[in-house]
């Protein structure tokens, strides 16, 4: 009933008068312009400044968007800045019909399509990816106990059907029939700021049509494969990017992989550069028509092992890249002439990262996914399972999906250098017995790798390991997700459940505060 009167109450409106005043489309702008803005919003009236509290209130933003992807990149598009959908009227000014209009980019973004396609979008300052995985696991892990629960309460005196729950919490689902009544959060908006907001969506718009997403879900092999391989399934991966590159462009460029540093308190990512020299021998190992298939295979081995090295470095604090760009800002700030090493080409070469990539997945997520950072670059995101590879590839227009078929046919060629380390035989005795035997002329390579590094089931206990110094301070079991993303409320419970317009989806319309609501 709360979707019912929220649809109901948007139909209420011209399609081209919620595009003028799309109030969420400022935050697309600069965060000095979007600042700027906001302080003349609020400075505008008392009851402004109050609906932008509850917003800065809430812990995520719902989105609903009236789109039906007609595939999987579209999906993935939406998910990351939403559609471009132009329209008239009939005096043939145009507006913006699309779901970007439809953004509050300030907050965590749950978004659902039309057709129950679900994503989450976020801003990156806040959080990091994995902190977002944290939620979206929950939720997705909720459904599928609560379907399990509906299986076999009819089987079990348990309540629950012998599957706990999840959430360990007494979750009251809200209602119209409750008295849980939605209300429509208004804003009084002088001309000169729904100028400003023609003037981001116009912005955003170019953005958005100068932007492409490509899908590639490859299904040759995954972990399982490489790890029997005795190499990183991460290290893999990021090796065959730089290589598609290489083999399509003929240039070894900046590749960069952040790499969680959340076994130290408060702590981030560090960067990883995968552009190293042992990558680049191997690019140029599998491109040359006269080296062997063993000295390929030698090569990406090598590589690989580099690869894993400086993530163990970046992963226990032994990272240089952030300490050197925390010094660059603190001496900008305060007016400190810098070493010619922050100006020389080969830090700025560096920084121009071509290749921006992050590994961040579970069996919650089907696709993950960034834009590109430089004007000439790709955005990938990616996701690693046992029997498959799925990447999520964004640039302003970089032949992405010729990139994306690059990559799948590099795949291929790297899968056909590898085979499965160890099989299983069954055989037959003389007394008609079946015995099964495992090759055990290999074992296989583990060594605590798992999707994404430091984020395996014993993290804390692998720092002493690998560093062989004191582990860092440990995380606290609590849910660190709300932890970073908690902001205190400023409202009182009583302002905040009487302030709005309560719409009810009897009638479609809105009620006055202090009016009766027909139920």
């Amino acid at each position: 009933e709360i979707l019912a009167a929220i649809k109901a109450d948007a139909t209420l409106q011209p399609p081209d008068i919620t595009s003028r005043n799309s109030l969420g489309v400022l935050t697309t702008l600069p965060r000095k312009e979007w600042a700027a803005a906001r302080n003349e919003i609020v400075s505008t009236s008392k009851h402004n400044e109050t609906a932008l509290e509850v917003i800065d209130g809430a812990l995520f933003v719902l989105v609903i968007d009236d789109v039906k992807p007609k595939d999987i990149h579209e999906a993935a598009a939406n998910m990351l800045h939403g559609t471009y959908d132009l329209r008239s009227r009939d005096n043939l000014i145009d507006y913006q019909a699309g779901s970007c209009c439809n953004r509050w980019y300030d907050k965590l973004q749950l978004i659902v399509c039309s057709d129950g396609r679900a994503g989450i979008n976020f801003e990156h300052s806040a959080i990091d990816g994995h902190t977002a995985l944290r939620l979206v696991s929950d939720i997705f892990a909720d459904n599928v106990v609560q379907f399990a629960q509906s299986i076999t309460k009819t089987i079990y005196s348990n309540h629950d059907g012998m599957f706990p729950s999840i959430i360990q919490a007494d979750v009251k689902r809200a209602s119209c029939t409750n008295s849980v009544i939605p209300k429509k959060l208004s804003f009084e908006l002088p001309q000169k700021i729904l100028d400003k907001i023609y003037f981001a969506e116009t912005t955003l718009s170019d953005q958005i049509v100068a932007s492409e997403t490509y899908v590639l879900e490859f299904t040759g092999y995954g972990k399982t494969l490489i790890v029997q391989n005795k190499m990183s399934p991460d290290s893999f991966v990021q090796l065959s990017m730089q290589l598609a590159h290489f083999r399509l462009y003929g240039k070894i460029v900046s590749q960069y992989e952040p790499v969680l540093t959340k076994g130290f308190y408060h702590g981030r990512t560090e960067a990883m550069r995968t552009a190293t020299e042992k990558a680049a021998t191997f690019c140029k190992t599998w491109m040359d028509p006269y080296a062997t298939n063993e000295k390929k295979l030698e090569t990406l081995r090598e590589a690989t092992v580099y690869h894993s090295a400086r993530i163990k470095d970046a992963l226990t604090g032994k990272g240089i890249e952030r300490h050197l760009f925390a010094l660059k800002c603190i001496a900008d700030k305060n007016n400190i002439a810098t070493p010619a090493f922050f100006s020389s080409e080969a830090y700025s070469k560096l920084n121009h990262t071509i290749l921006s990539t992050s590994n961040c997945g579970n069996p919650s997520l089907r696709l993950f996914g960034f834009g590109p950072v430089v004007q000439d670059g790709f955005g990938i995101g990616y996701i690693i399972r046992d029997n498959g590879l799925n990447y999520s590839i964004s640039s302003k227009h970089r032949q992405t999906e010729r990139f994306a078929h690059t990559l799948k046919q590099t795949l291929i060629d790297m899968g056909k250098l590898i085979q499965p380390m160890s099989s299983l035989k069954v055989e037959f005795s003389r007394t008609g017995k079946q015995n099964v035997e495992k090759d055990n002329a290999t074992t296989e390579y583990l060594e605590a790798y798992s999707d994404t590094y430091g984020e395996g089931p014993d993290s804390s206990a692998s720092f002493e390991t690998l560093s062989g110094t004191t582990p860092p301070r440990p995380r606290t079991s609590s849910g660190g997700f709300a932890r970073v993303l908690h902001k205190q409320n400023s409202i009182s419970l009583m302002r905040l459940t009487s302030f709005g317009e309560n719409i009810t989806p009897r009638e479609g319309g809105r009620k006055k505060l202090g009016e009766n609501v027909e139920k």
